[in-house]
């Protein structure tokens, strides 16, 4: 993964370069570095509740009275649209928006309608609602897997599967598999190698689903230096897992037309990881792109277990490709950058973020294999807060290109807190007044009734609800960050 080049003060910096994006599986180069639909006929809510922290939590869901996040629908074959599913969220405008965006770029209106599309078109027969408001779907081919279960069994619910990885091998277009509470320990020895490896895909109208029945319920957790989770296949969701250990990857997305969502993905030691293989919470990487990330809560990926913010081949959200959808997360303690482009990545759309404490925020740019002539362009960062980084809040570097937007973001208390040549529109640099800040990823990251991030965002291809379930806007404009206030 990408090696910066050393800092010799918080200015200045030299172009980032980067190895392949096969570098998740091998060690970089000299001076390189990694750093960086479903139709539901359902209209399903995937509202998150969350701790202190902002991690998912089992619990009662005080948001659930929103319009945006109530009744389930008797599915039917048809695809419908779901406008209020936090899986659809970054599609925020394009149902509603028949014009160019503000912006003018054909293209963000077309990648909007495009994962639209996608994102309403895979038949759910039905759903079900935990007792923590957390609303699991159900398709037309169910498997289910549990602590307790063997691999020698069918699936069903009675006589679930023991392993992920057996799942996958009975799944087709359209399973979802169910992943009981519990804990889930699986072993990724070296760098190359995957604790769960998912190969099958499903279509674009009837996506394979990994989902835990309670959120956050299913815990895996990874030994070793590899790779918790590879997922390989195309139309495949990974939804509400809690995600640990000592690997140097959460969820490796080489797939295309993913949707990663609702996951919290913490405290990786990413053993080896500094040393030229690097690591990531979730890396979308291959040709296809098109993967949407959505209310993940990642922490401390790496950063405890080096000095703090020397690491420079460790991200948390981590893009390769083109396409990608990064909305609602909240991203803090990790080793190099919390959202990062590099390689082939182009045409990102980066909205209603909240990220702290990393050693630099959002980076925008181009580097190694994949790298194209025009560089990374037409990218789309917007309503994030971007807060107390160690060296830079959003940057571009590498090979960069035209048409990038930086509108309403809040940028703050970083070592520099821009450097950019793309345009910039409605910036503030403020303390967000979150309700209790904690650099750690203890405190509450909430904004506070006095917060300036309140009322300052744009609705342009913002996500329809915040990180746990509540419909935006609530006052009169969609507020910054991923939680509306």
């Amino acid at each position: 993964m990408k090696k910066l080049a050393t800092f010799v003060s918080n200015v200045g910096i030299t172009p980032l370069l980067c190895c392949s994006a096969a570098v998740l599986l091998s060690a970089c180069g000299a001076g390189s570095d990694m750093t960086d639909g479903q139709t539901q006929t359902a209209a399903l809510s995937y509202s998150v509740d969350t701790n202190a922290a902002g991690a998912p939590v089992a619990g009662a869901d005080d948001s659930n009275t929103d319009t945006a996040t109530q009744a389930l629908v008797s599915a039917t074959s048809d695809a419908s649209t779901d406008s209020a599913s936090a899986d659809v969220a970054s599609t925020a405008g394009a149902e509603s928006t028949a014009a160019a965006p503000a912006d003018g770029s054909p293209r963000l209106l077309a990648m909007v309608a495009s994962v639209n599309t996608t994102a309403t078109t895979q038949a759910v027969t039905a759903a079900t609602t935990t007792s923590a408001g957390y609303v699991v779907p159900t398709g037309t081919k169910n498997l289910y897997v549990a602590p307790t279960g063997s691999d020698s069994n069918a699936g069903t619910q009675t006589k679930p599967l023991k392993t992920i990885a057996r799942a996958d091998a009975l799944a087709s277009a359209g399973t979802v598999v169910h992943v009981a509470a519990g804990t889930y320990t699986v072993s990724a020895p070296s760098t190359g190698a995957a604790g769960i490896k998912t190969t099958k895909s499903g279509t674009s109208s009837a996506h394979i689903t990994y989902v835990s029945d309670v959120k956050g319920g299913a815990k895996l957790r990874v030994t070793g230096t590899g790779i918790l989770w590879d997922s390989k296949g195309n139309y495949v969701d990974i939804m509400g897992f809690d995600l640990s250990g000592s690997g140097r990857i959460g969820i490796l997305a080489e797939g295309g037309n993913m949707k990663i969502n609702y996951n919290y993905i913490h405290d990786f030691t990413v053993s080896g990881g500094c040393n030229g293989g690097g690591g990531g919470a979730i890396v979308s990487t291959g040709s296809i792109g098109n993967i949407v990330m959505d209310s993940n809560v990642v922490k401390n990926i790496g950063y405890q277990w080096v000095a703090p913010g020397t690491c420079n081949t460790v991200q948390g959200l981590y893009i390769s490709n083109a396409n990608n959808i990064v909305t609602n997360n909240v991203v803090s303690g990790v080793a190099a950058v919390a959202i990062q482009q590099w390689h082939g990545a182009t045409a990102s759309t980066i909205v209603n973020n909240t990220v702290f404490h990393n050693k630099m925020g959002i980076l925008i740019g181009q580097g190694d294999a994949g790298a194209t002539s025009t560089g990374s362009q037409n990218n789309y960062v917007a309503n994030n807060v971007v807060y107390d980084n160690k060296y830079y809040g959003i940057i571009e570097s590498g090979k960069v290109g035209g048409g990038n937007r930086y509108v309403d973001n809040l940028v703050a208390s970083s070592g520099t807190n821009w450097k950019v040549k793309g345009s910039v529109s409605g910036s503030i640099s403020s303390n967000p007044l979150f309700v209790n800040y904690q650099a750690n990823g203890s405190g509450n990251y909430r904004l506070s009734s006095s917060s300036p991030a309140i009322d300052r965002g744009t609705a342009n291809l913002a996500p329809k609800v915040d990180i746990a379930g509540v419909a935006r806007p609530r006052g009169a404009a969609f507020d910054v960050g991923a939680y509306e206030y």
